[in-house]
């Protein structure tokens, strides 16, 4: 495949390939600031002499940079979805949730305050409920 222009699924010229290795195919584009990204070798077809891409422009744009021969292979195969990502529960053992309240601050009964906006707002006065802001 080295040599070859390689045109993405939306049929943009992307690049020439310059690379081949470990399943993977490093493209190069751009005139005067060129970029390399490295493209997994699942989502290319050859097709008349042309390296065919089943993703699009922007998904390759978006793909971490090939900084100068090396890449991160998993960087690349978790940006196309070659990876599944595990979220890990911190404790497998906790059968109910967290708690999501926060604690009063101190030295305020929670049945005399009330949330606005996540900011606590506590009464003027004892008994003075209507009172309006900035009058006592």
């Amino acid at each position: 495949m080295e040599g070859r222009t390689v045109v993405t699924s939306d049929d943009h010229k992307l690049g020439t390939v310059v690379a081949e290795q470990d399943g993977f195919v490093v493209v190069e584009s751009g005139h005067m600031f060129k970029s390399r990204h490295a493209i997994p070798t699942d989502f290319l077809h050859e097709h008349e002499d042309v390296v065919r891409a089943t993703v699009g422009k922007d998904v390759v744009h978006d793909s971490p940079k090939i900084d100068g021969d090396t890449f991160d292979e998993y960087a690349v195969k978790m940006h196309y979805g070659l990876i599944e990502v595990n979220v890990v529960d911190p404790d497998p053992n906790l059968t109910e949730p967290a708690d999501p309240t926060t604690a009063s601050p101190s030295g305020l009964d929670p049945a005399d305050t009330a949330s606005f906006g996540g900011h606590v707002r506590t009464h003027l006065g004892e008994n003075d409920r209507s009172a309006k802001p900035g009058e006592r």
